[in-house]
């Protein structure tokens, strides 16, 4: 799969918007002004809280634990519990935001890899234990983010994805990526072509 990006890099850093690298490189260099609700509105935006419909009560913790992980960065698993401990909905209602708090935690740690959809996707893992007890689901989903944490230092140091990587930094000049926030973006745009038809019309064939 790597070496499909290699090949394709072109029409994966085409998938990838300048407003994606622009908007990041921002929300790191203002970081300290996340009480703000400018800052607040373009960080939803970005990490699409916005379209995930939290409650504002959600919303006001969140940014009150982002704000205290610059000073003290949290456990990732420490953080994903404390966050389900207040209701996602007005209903009250709980849900499990762990791609949310992966989020937070590389905006304090940006060497941290990105838990979402698309990057599970890339590497065929499920939330298979949706019904198990809310420490078992986090500690699950935080295996598969250490997993990440190692594959994407495996990457950088055996240059696996060494040619998308320095064409990322060439087509966009970012102020703020590490090169596991420009790894976390490559395989989101990979994903995302391979979700609009990138097999059925045959821009990617698996050899």
């Amino acid at each position: 799969m790597y070496q499909l990006i290699n090949t394709k890099v072109q029409s994966v850093l085409a998938a990838i918007p300048q407003t994606h690298v622009t908007e990041y490189d921002w929300l790191i260099q203002n970081l300290n002004q996340c009480a703000q609700p400018q800052y607040q509105a373009r960080y939803k935006t970005f990490w699409r809280l916005g379209a995930a419909r939290l409650s504002e009560g959600y919303c006001n913790v969140y940014f009150k634990k982002l704000h205290a992980a610059q000073a003290n960065p949290p456990n990732l698993a420490d953080l994903a519990q404390q966050l389900y401990a207040t209701p996602t909905h007005n209903n009250g209602r709980r849900g499990l935001q762990y791609s949310f708090a992966s989020k937070l935690f590389h905006s304090v740690q940006p060497t941290s890899p990105i838990y979402d959809s698309q990057v599970a996707a890339f590497y065929f893992f499920g939330e298979s234990q949706r019904n198990a007890p809310i420490r078992t689901r986090i500690e699950y989903l935080t295996r598969f983010h250490s997993f990440l944490a190692e594959e994407y230092g495996r990457i950088i140091q055996q240059g696996l994805l060494a040619k998308p990587i320095e064409s990322f930094r060439e087509n966009f000049n970012p102020q703020c990526f590490t090169d596991q926030k420009i790894i976390d973006s490559l395989l989101w745009a990979f994903v995302s072509l391979l979700q609009e038809g990138g097999l059925s019309n045959g821009w990617i064939a698996y050899r």
